[in-house]
């Protein structure tokens, strides 16, 4: 680069590697300054966290107490939720949800045989694996008349107790303090 910063590159015939070095040592300087910098910024963030440390601790202990709370009375009182499921409350979803459950195939070769028998093709291909076995976690999206014909069936899908900030943006941030926190200590 010249003096008004625009780059200059010389013919390959022109450059010697005296200019090669100067061009390197410039570099590595560059790079040097700017290792300082971002090690001063680093340094400058753990100051500031540190005093602060403490205080997050301290407010995640609240806010697990809080949790364990709410969460032993929803479960005590489960006919609060019936309809609907889940109720919204300062930004908190609360309630039940049903669980996923978990995929039963008591005879892996017979529901595969039922599956190529009773649904389209296109649908058993995205079903079975080539290794011939059922692809659990597309059984999931089947309709309980079809999960019944199959021979297929879902357990621990129970409803269970649901707490769910709507603000998910705070709790990333509140993670990565934590996290950070763990890590100091």
């Amino acid at each position: 680069m010249d003096c008004e910063g625009e780059l200059i590159v010389k013919q390959p015939d022109m450059i010697n590697m005296a200019e090669i070095e100067q061009q390197t040592r410039a570099y590595a300087e560059a790079r040097a300054y700017l290792t300082g910098v971002i090690t001063e910024l680093q340094a400058e963030l753990v100051r500031l966290k540190h005093p602060v440390l403490p205080v997050i601790r301290s407010a995640v202990g609240k806010v697990a107490e809080a949790h364990a709370r709410l969460y032993a009375s929803i479960e005590a009182a489960p006919q609060l939720f019936t309809k609907p499921k889940t109720q919204t409350i300062d930004g908190v979803r609360v309630g039940y949800m049903k669980q996923r459950g978990q995929v039963v195939i008591e005879d892996e070769a017979k529901t595969i045989e039922r599956i190529r028998k009773l649904l389209p093709a296109e649908q058993a291909e995205l079903l079975i694996r080539i290794r011939e076995s059922v692809h659990k976690p597309a059984v999931y999206d089947l309709t309980a008349g079809d999960l019944k014909r199959l021979g297929i069936s879902v357990t621990d899908d129970e409803e269970a107790v649901l707490i769910k900030p709507v603000d998910t943006e705070v709790d990333k941030l509140v993670n990565a303090l934590l996290k950070e926190a763990e890590e100091a200590a």
